[in-house]
């Protein structure tokens, strides 16, 4: 079975210029199969770090947020109380905790939450009930419960609902919803590539704001100014190809992750065509995925008639950074092919 996903956007060499009109087509051989479940996690180590709230601004370039909705029912009185939730990054070997407070359902997220992009155990959930009692729910090591949080988006980890079980312990329920979040500012000017399902990485919308690229990598110098004053357009397109051998029923997974990172792939194109706007070709990536991070561990080029470096290094760097939403090892290739008009 071969999947096509075609986006349309029309870059100009401003890349604060961007109308509908790109020619984008993911290409990917799949055969579907049940994802492998489970996750053999590290345990959280003290000390744990503490998690800022994200107020609107633009993200640093390795950098993404949550929010989730927690609901208390089934108590014998109102418990009001906040929710403390420990996550553990898998990639960062780092336990984090930040207190939550408890919203509707169907209201925008109260608090977002700000983290590094990555996969992310659930380890502690702690509450405390009407009559000053703290309760707990722990993770099973054995069935973790593992969100992921890419860059530049937002990540809806859906509703998690705690009852009381026994002395001192909390039962919880989580469940996806749909996106809840509202943006306040225009698209054009928003700091968010789009909302995704925390427990999958599929899109729920996109967003994206024209200068997302441009912010999240930092870059104010006067080169930006003087690309600002470049007006003429050209027509981009960007094919890839993922080959997996004998784990192609893993593809759809890897499908899923690769679309919500389409932005920082594209620009890593957009960046070297800033140096040689004539810039085409192809190039062949050898890809490992890690089964203990969830991400793809090495990538590295294998052939193809591209030979910019500073492209061929970007791209591998976004690769590495990809959280996987399947845990497995996994060898093959990925393919590039670039055309400018």
């Amino acid at each position: 079975m071969h999947l096509v996903v075609t986006h349309g956007y029309q870059f100009s060499r401003n890349r604060e210029k961007i109308r509908p009109f790109f020619s984008f087509f993911l290409i990917l051989a799949i055969n579907l199969g049940a994802a492998k479940a489970g996750f053999a996690g590290v345990p959280a180590v003290m000390p744990l770090k503490g998690v800022s709230q994200w107020n609107g601004e633009f993200f640093r370039k390795q950098e993404g947020a949550l929010f989730v909705k927690t609901l208390a029912s089934g108590f014998s009185g109102t418990a009001l109380a906040n929710v403390k939730i420990t996550l553990f990054g898998i990639i960062q070997q780092q336990a984090y905790i930040f207190s939550n407070p408890q919203t509707e359902v169907t209201a925008p997220p109260r608090s977002i939450w700000k983290f590094g992009s990555g996969k992310y155990r659930v380890d502690v959930i702690e509450f405390t009930d009407q009559t000053g009692t703290k309760r707990f729910w722990r993770g099973d090591k054995n069935a973790p419960v593992v969100v992921v949080i890419p860059r530049l988006t937002l990540s809806n980890l859906g509703v998690w609902n705690l009852s009381p079980v026994g002395a001192d312990k909390i039962a919880v329920k989580f469940s996806m919803i749909p996106n809840s979040y509202v943006e306040t500012v225009p698209a054009k000017d928003s700091a968010v590539a789009a909302v995704v399902n925390g427990f999958t990485g599929t899109m729920q919308k996109a967003i994206g704001g024209k200068g997302l690229i441009a912010n999240a990598d930092n870059d104010y110098s006067t080169r930006s100014v003087l690309r600002s004053e470049a007006t003429f357009a050209r027509q981009i397109g960007m094919y890839y190809k993922v080959e997996l051998f004998k784990h192609n029923m893993y593809a759809k997974d890897l499908l899923g992750s690769l679309t919500a990172f389409d932005l920082n792939l594209r620009g890593c194109y957009l960046k070297a065509l800033e140096e040689n706007y004539k810039l085409k070709g192809d190039i062949v990536f050898q890809i490992l995925t890690s089964e203990k991070t969830g991400t793809i561990k090495k990538a590295k080029k294998a052939r193809g008639s591209v030979t910019n470096g500073g492209l061929i290094d970007c791209l591998i760097g976004e690769l590495q950074q990809i959280p996987m939403p399947v845990q497995e090892t996994m060898v093959g290739e990925l393919s590039f092919t670039f055309d400018v008009k």
